[in-house]
């Protein structure tokens, strides 16, 4: 097995990890180059196409990476939006953008984000424990109950429960910086994170076949190759040199100190 994969992703993943890892990381280069092509396309300062591109491929190239791995039980979980998710030997795969701030993986959800209900309820359909934050409130605080979708009401009815693999990913205008990935829980309602695994850097697959361009031109087909042409110089006729006409002969360019002179003048 790589020595890049992680403990963890060793464990959960078995003989499947290095080509789930590998899913994931193709999965954001997809994600970057869509984004790329989006923000070159609007010719906008503003970044409201290339940021939608992302938010959406994020999880569409996600989805598809994984389910072009073929791993059993594999599944795809919707939760009415554009947020559908793998679940894969029991973890769903959940990407999130963060600022680019050269710090390490946030222990706190990303202060650029909102972490709206749907993302608490992932969080609590996939918390390792059976009680989770919301249905124990501090005293004297009104807060209603939160209520899971069906789609992940099932899956937090399971037996082993789903844990939530967080990919935390850092993404500017030039593209892709860096990427996490761990087991994650949501702590409490201001977004603070418990990382039950290590927070493991996640790299490009060793083995990447580079592909070098070809370089097609050869000897006999670069454009300064081959034999001259012999062009034939043109002579005054007979008739020309009766009559005395003067040849006919190429103007000289114009230049600037011309132009200016008679600008002048």
């Amino acid at each position: 097995m790589n020595s890049s994969i992680p403990p963890w992703a060793r464990e959960q993943y078995g003989e499947d990890a290095e080509a789930i890892r590998a899913a994931v990381w193709w999965a954001l280069e997809d994600t970057q180059e869509a984004t790329l092509d989006v923000r070159a396309a609007s010719r906008s300062t503003y970044q409201f196409a290339p940021g939608g591109a992302r938010m959406t491929n994020q999880f569409e190239r996600l989805v598809e990476r994984v389910l072009d791995l073929g791993v059993e039980g594999t599944e795809i979980v919707k939760t009415g939006t554009w947020y559908k998710l793998p679940l894969v030997h029991n973890t769903l795969l959940f990407p999130v953008c963060t600022e680019v701030d050269g710090t390490e993986p946030p222990s706190h959800w990303p202060r650029n984000k909102n972490l709206s209900g749907l993302v608490k309820e992932i969080f609590a359909a996939t918390s390792p424990s059976t009680k989770f934050w919301v249905a124990d409130p501090l005293p004297n605080l009104d807060m209603p109950e939160l209520v899971l979708r069906p789609s992940l009401a099932e899956l937090a009815e399971r037996d082993p429960r789903p844990h939530l693999v967080l990919v935390v990913y850092e993404m500017d205008r030039s593209g892709l910086k860096r990427a996490w990935w761990g087991k994650a829980e949501l702590l409490d309602e201001t977004g603070t994170l418990g990382w039950i695994t290590e927070r493991s850097l996640l790299t490009a697959p060793e083995g990447t076949p580079l592909f070098a361009v070809l370089d097609q031109t050869t000897d006999d087909d670069r454009f300064d190759s081959g034999d001259l042409p012999e062009v034939p110089m043109a002579g005054r006729s007979e008739e020309e040199r009766k009559l005395e006409t003067p040849p006919m002969t190429e103007a000289a360019e114009e230049t600037e100190d011309d132009s200016a002179e008679s600008d002048e003048g």
